[in-house]
């Protein structure tokens, strides 16, 4: 198209093409992704270097207007191609160099040449221990080479043809004179053909051979006259190999060598592969897979090949019939792993020649902390937990989903926990609130960095559940003021990740536990709108069961991991209905594989991996991630007990007591705070409001004090939540009365304050509380 004077020309303008590039992180994840797929799949399975790359970086230019378009967006051709002007070069118009590739790309692939030698190695090894058979092969076909070629040799010098010719003549009762002919005819061809010079030629060089051999033989013994017999051997080898091929059915092909790939426990090629298929009954014959681009020795014991399928044939075909395909390839099927590359028929397979969790990794955490780069961004990258069998790190995202964990006793569900908890305590943006249903004190070393940390203590938990609602309720009215849905990173400054750990959940729901229905019921609601919110629930338990999980809570939760179980129950109490069918067989992981998990998250295929190790046993290993998590929240004013904690301060108004940080030994003891004043909460509260609404008298029999306290908390005081009967005075006052023990033991817990129930005569025997021991005992005397 040409151009004149009178057109407009307009004046070229810079295009800010960074600000059109999405921030957000799941895009960029996405694209990420994609571009790694669709490099893998390309024929030399790496990026075309002849493709184009773009530089997309903001600087200033000197040689445009800065105050009209403010930071230059530089547009650089990375790999331009020859006959390619560069425009910033000079007047001149010099070309760019060019770098279009000339030797393929395959071929300069590390790699692909480690799994090339891979091959080659054992091909040369597979042969030279079949060396004897092949010898015994070469052996038989010469000796059925020298049998043939005798035959042949004397059929054609004394032209035995005629003999059969006779024998028909003969049968047919052919006079005398016809057969008198025949080997007259027969004696006048062989002499001829004896006569030929071929013939002449031929048992000239056969005399003179043989006469060499002896005279060598002679010379220098048999030995070294041997290899003077390979000539020899060849063609006795070439005349019994044809003979071979001519017995054999048509299309059929004699081969003196095994296919070294057809073996089980070959490195992977395209004849290995279709060989274990054919194997385990899923290629027909005729049938083979193609490989796209090279195979690659992707580790040092394993290697990724993708290939297209043929016929209908599905990754899923490969994925259900798993077991089937690793007996083909020798291995067992969790050194196996199949992922589509594009479509269902274009598979990636990785295989591995070793169990890909026999050795334990320690954490990531350790050698960041080591480094310095302790600080991790926990809401877009996750915390590190383990890895799966490509060894490829698993991340967990604790971001608006619910979490829950559980497995056998001593299977590895502590060490997840422990990797956990340890990435959470690297981000200040996260308040980690963690409740134990059994053994706090292997919890004690995490309290520096947990905004609420205690043992078991059920109607503490109940309260902290209530305590996190509320906060909920808040944070639900913000962004209806905000008109939003669901909150974001950008919220975190204001709204913490709130991530609630209850471990041993069993201990806190088994039959008969106090508060059990009530923390059922808490955590289903919370588990129902909370995950919107940036709040987050994780629950532990062992030997789970189907009424161990509150079921709205595992309906909503979006992150499963099942440790080994004790059968497909289990299985699926932890993981999903169907999960066992599904090939999630936490019940099949093998005792000695140690800290193995399968871990399934929505959007995701579920996948077998081991946890990261931290050691718990001859040291603390956890103590150096916990004190950088630590000095890393209180450098940000976001160390336990530094900040405003509306859930924390609700606690202590309702019972009196802190468990920030662990309460104030950090034992995961809630305690009084120290230079505090003492307040009356929980139990005494609720206590010497009963005495106050009686007039505050000397003292009051438990009967009355159990009547009060219904009036007070029918939920928790009242018969029917006891247990009893309406009518059953007596038994109520004994249950009763045992319950009322039991709270104010609790509430005395970690302080050097008792009360007992007294006795008395006057005025009538009964047994009951003195209004001075109850204000003693709760600090208030």
């Amino acid at each position: 198209m040409s151009t004149t004077d009178t057109e407009h020309e307009r004046e070229a303008e810079v295009v800010p093409l960074a600000e059109f590039q999405p921030q957000d992180p799941e895009t960029l994840e996405r694209i990420a992704a994609l571009s790694r797929e669709t490099t893998h799949t390309t024929e030399a399975g790496l990026a075309d270097l002849a493709s184009g790359t773009v530089s997309l970086t903001k600087q200033h230019t000197p040689d445009h207007d800065t105050d009209a378009a403010g930071d230059g967006l530089v547009i650089t051709r990375l790999d331009a191609q020859p006959g390619d002007v560069d425009d910033d070069a000079g007047a001149d118009g010099q070309m760019a160099p060019g770098l279009r590739p000339i030797i393929p790309a395959s071929l300069m692939d590390p790699e692909v040449w480690r799994q090339r030698r891979a091959v080659w190695t054992n091909t040369g090894l597979y042969h030279l221990t079949r060396s004897p058979v092949y010898a015994w092969r070469i052996a038989k076909v010469s000796a059925i080479g020298a049998k043939v070629g005798l035959r042949d040799a004397w059929s054609y010098l004394f032209a035995t043809e005629y003999g059969d010719l006779t024998d028909k003549v003969r049968r047919k009762d052919a006079g005398a004179e016809h057969i008198a002919d025949l080997r007259a005819d027969r004696r006048k061809e062989g002499k001829a053909r004896r006569r030929e010079a071929v013939t002449v030629y031929a048992a000239t060089g056969a005399s003179t051979y043989v006469g060499a051999l002896l005279a060598l033989a002679e010379a220098w013994g048999v030995l070294q006259a041997s290899p003077a017999l390979i000539p020899l051997i060849g063609l006795l080898y070439m005349l019994g190999h044809r003979e071979m091929i001519r017995r054999l059915p048509d299309g059929e092909l004699y081969t003196l060598l095994d296919n070294a790939a057809d073996q089980p426990g070959a490195p992977l090629g395209a004849d290995s592969i279709t060989a274990a298929l054919r194997r385990s009954g899923l290629l027909k014959d005729g049938e083979e897979v193609s490989l796209v681009g090279p195979v690659r020795a992707v580790d040092i014991n394993a290697a990724e090949a993708v290939m297209d399928l043929p016929g209908n044939l599905t990754i899923n075909d490969l994925i259900k019939h798993r077991d089937k395909i690793a007996a083909a390839f020798r291995v067992q099927p969790e050194w196996l792993d199949f992922r589509t590359a594009g479509n269902p028929g274009r598979v990636r397979l990785w295989m591995t020649s070793e169990d890909p969790f026999g050795k334990g990794r320690p954490s990531p955490l350790l050698d960041a902390v080591t480094r310095g780069e302790s600080r991790l961004d926990v809401w877009n990258t996750g915390v590190p937990v383990g890895y799966n069998r490509r060894g490829e790190t698993i991340f967990i995202k604790l971001v608006h989903i619910m979490i829950l964990l559980g497995g056998m006793q001593r299977t590895g569900k502590g060490m997840l926990l422990r990797s956990l908890i340890c990435g959470l305590g690297l981000d200040p943006r996260i308040n980690i609130r963690l409740v134990a249903g059994a053994k706090p004190g292997e919890h004690i070393g995490y309290a520096k960095v947990c905004a609420t940390f205690f043992g078991r203590r059920p109607a503490r938990l109940v309260a902290l559940l209530e305590a996190w609602l509320a906060d909920a309720y808040r944070r639900e009215e913000y962004l209806e003021d905000q008109g939003r849905a669901k909150m974001s990173e950008a919220d975190l400054k204001l709204f913490p990740l709130e991530v609630l750990i209850i471990d041993e959940l069993k201990q806190y729901l088994r039959k008969g536990a106090p508060f059990a229905e009530r923390i059922a019921e808490l955590i289903e609601e919370a588990s129902a709108f909370v995950g919107a919110l940036n709040m987050t629930i994780l629950l532990a338990t062992q030997d789970p069961d189907a009424n161990t999980v509150p079921r709205g809570f595992k309906s909503n939760s979006g992150a499963r991991i099942a440790t080994r179980t004790g059968g497909p129950t289990q299985t699926n109490a932890i993981l999903k209905e169907g999960a066992t069918g599904a090939g999630l067989r936490a019940h099949d992981i093998k005792p000695n594989q140690k800290g193995c998990a399968i871990v399934d998250l929505d959007g995701a295929e579920g996948e077998l991996i081991r946890s990261f190790f931290i050691e718990d046993e001859k040291y603390d290993g956890a103590a150096p991630i916990i004190d950088a998590g630590y000095e890393l929240r209180k450098a940000c004013g976001r160390a336990p007990g530094t900040f405003e904690d509306p859930i924390e301060a609700q606690l202590y108004e309702e019972t009196g007591k802190s468990s920030v940080g662990g309460g104030p030994k950090g034992s995961g003891r809630p305690g009084e705070i120290e230079g505090a004043t003492p307040r009356v909460a929980g139990v005494f509260a609720d206590v010497l409001k009963v005495f106050a609404d009686a007039g505050n008298p000397e003292r009051l029999a438990t009967a009355e004090i159990l009547d009060g306290l219904a009036e007070i908390d029918e939920k928790t005081w009242a018969p029917a939540a006891l247990g009893v009967d309406e009518g059953d005075r007596r038994t109520y006052v004994t249950v009763g009365g045992t319950a009322l023990s039991k709270a104010i033991s609790e509430a005395l817990d970690d302080t050097d304050r008792t009360l007992s129930p007294r006795s008395w005569s006057k005025g009538g025997r009964a047994n009951g509380y003195y209004l001075a021991d109850v204000r003693t005992a709760a600090g208030v005397a």
